[in-house]
């Protein structure tokens, strides 16, 4: 363990949301981060595949990929599973 040194408003804040989720100030500063860091995975995803290069490539390496599952074997019944 550590401390950080933040603006006491900061500290003040993050407090305030450990408290309303019944979690540690670090869980909460943890939970935070993560949420961040997923938000700006998915946004560099969005941004990578919205131009028309990278649909383009999306849709060729598709069609390239579409014969790998055709092999010619019948499915197989795994309804014994379900």
């Amino acid at each position: 363990m550590t401390t950080i040194k933040v603006p006491v408003e900061l500290r003040d804040r993050i407090s305030r949301l450990a408290r309303s989720r019944h979690v540690s100030m670090a869980v909460a500063v943890e939970h935070a981060l993560d949420a961040a860091e997923t938000e700006e995975f998915w946004a560099q995803v969005r941004a990578t595949m919205t131009t028309p290069e990278a649909r383009a490539d999306i849709l060729r390496e598709t069609e390239e990929l579409s014969g790998t599952i055709r092999d010619g074997l019948e499915p197989e019944d795994w309804s014994e599973y379900e």
